[in-house]
């Protein structure tokens, strides 16, 4: 491996803040030799696996083509704040697991070329830097917990609509299966935050409140985001000022979604839903 440029992880690394897809763990980068691409842009630098060949070239533009309209979007969402260790430096690898970085902080975003479609690459690129808006950020939102892994999925998902692949959407994991040993269906991880960005249950849970919080309910994401709070629970009595966010969510799901039948849902959003 050639040396790494300034500021540059080695793509070697196993980090655990990932946007992965179903069944992954750790998102694993192969080792490879990472060149500069040769363009940058006020607030991203782009640094590819050169065993990509123009795979990895078609990667970088593309994504540096639409990087800085996606930052001020975040950044308007975020009260206008600008995150700490800027630039992003965008690590474009021969991962195909998703995307991922070493801390919630951390500005180096690895992000995996054979993960999914061209487009998808985008998305993963605003996902993993909304997590870095959301550690500068605060008001609850944790790029490793449940409420701040939704997060960053919904306003991916909603910026670069209807480009991931399957096995990345999480509300049918939580929709359709027992959560744990005890067989719980639907387990509440509104009232409840889980500790962790790795568990699709809770991931799907609150992909879909949040969704529900915007596009039912019809919140903006900065008043979501600005209303944030330890648990998703209380960013809904933040912001309605009532404290039956998950009765309410839950029967709306579950009158649309009975419990105990498939609900062959394939996206991430399918809100609003019908209410009576």
């Amino acid at each position: 491996m050639s040396p790494r440029n300034e500021g540059q992880e080695p793509t070697a690394t196993l980090h655990s803040h990932v946007y992965a897809r179903r069944g992954t763990k750790i998102v694993s980068h192969p080792t490879g030799e990472m060149r500069a691409h040769h363009a940058t842009t006020p607030h991203f630098k782009v640094s590819v696996d050169h065993g990509l060949g123009a795979k990895g070239t078609k990667v970088a533009e593309a994504l540096l083509k639409t990087c800085e309209q996606d930052f001020a979007t975040l950044h308007g969402y975020f009260g206008g704040i600008v995150p700490k260790s800027m630039p992003f430096h965008l690590l474009v690898t021969a991962g195909s697991d998703g995307a991922s970085h070493a801390t919630c902080l951390a500005t180096a975003l690895s992000i995996g070329a054979n993960s999914g479609p061209l487009a998808f690459m985008r998305s993963l690129v605003i996902a993993e830097e909304d997590e870095v808006f959301e550690a500068n950020y605060g008001h609850g939102w944790n790029c490793g917990y449940s409420n701040g892994e939704g997060l960053s999925r919904v306003l991916a998902n909603d910026i670069v609509k209807g480009v991931e692949p399957q096995d990345f959407v999480s509300p049918p994991v939580w929709l359709d299966q027992p959560s744990d040993e005890t067989g719980v269906l639907r387990e509440d991880w509104v009232t409840r935050t889980e500790h962790t960005d790795m568990n699709y249950f809770s991931i799907g849970c609150s992909v879909l409140f949040l969704n529900w919080l915007r596009f039912q309910l019809n919140f903006p994401w900065a008043k979501i985001i600005a209303a944030g709070a330890p648990t998703l629970a209380e960013t809904y009595m933040n912001l309605t000022g009532k404290n039956d966010g998950w009765t309410t969510f839950q029967s709306l799901v579950d009158r649309t979604y009975p419990p105990g039948k498939p609900s062959r849902l394939k996206t991430d959003n399918p809100f609003p839903l019908p209410v009576a």
